[in-house]
């Protein structure tokens, strides 16, 4: 995955997520939503076979954008370690 800066203006950004799909982007978006510090998140993909996703992030005045993101993987990579462990439990039986 490479991740491109489209734009950062005060509470707003938009990256492009390269090599991503809905996957990716609909699980960060959820977990954005989560977020009390986020007014919205969303993401576009013009066309699945010729274009990369665009995530679109705009948090509450005083806050800053990139670090919701950062907690919305952070997330993420939270789930996935629980998910892990509780898969290797389940496979011990």
């Amino acid at each position: 995955m490479e991740l491109e800066l489209i734009r950062k203006e005060g509470t707003v950004m938009e990256l492009k997520l390269i090599g991503e799909d809905h996957t990716l982007c609909n699980i960060l978006r959820k977990n954005l939503h989560e977020d009390e510090r986020v007014v919205t998140a969303a993401y576009n993909i013009e066309h699945p076979l010729l274009s990369h996703p665009r995530l679109y992030v705009k948090v509450k005045e005083g806050r800053a954008p990139d670090r919701a993101l950062k907690r919305a993987a952070k997330k993420l990579e939270e789930d996935c370690i629980e998910v892990r462990q509780k898969l290797k439990k389940a496979l011990e039986k």
